[in-house]
């Protein structure tokens, strides 16, 4: 019997070369979402609401972060108590939306 087909999109695994530049340019551009005051070292990818209407994680709706709070946000295992007060879900929407107006995404 055949498996049947996925009905909605699987989300891509692999980030474009395109991508790949944007999360390069944020974190040179950028110091970490916390508000430590360090230099973005990595991108986290917060969950957030797609346009699809359905909860994923996306290479486009990212956040620059340090690498210390990042890996500290993921053995607190929850981005609301880590960061009480900030909403990464919408920071990741107005970097997308820079990036889009720097010419880094479409």
């Amino acid at each position: 019997m055949a498996k049947p087909a996925r009905i909605k999109p699987k989300a891509n695994a692999t980030p474009t070369a395109q991508v790949k530049q944007f999360h390069l340019w944020l974190m040179d551009a950028f110091d970490c979402v916390c508000g430590c005051g360090q230099q973005a070292t990595v991108v986290h990818h917060p969950l957030t609401r797609h346009p699809l209407q359905r909860w994923r994680r996306d290479h486009e709706y990212v956040v620059p972060m340090d690498a210390h709070c990042h890996f500290a946000l993921h053995a607190n295992g929850n981005e609301r108590k880590f960061l009480p007060g900030h909403d990464l879900a919408g920071s990741a929407w107005g970097y997308r939306a820079k990036g889009i107006d720097a010419g880094y995404l479409s």
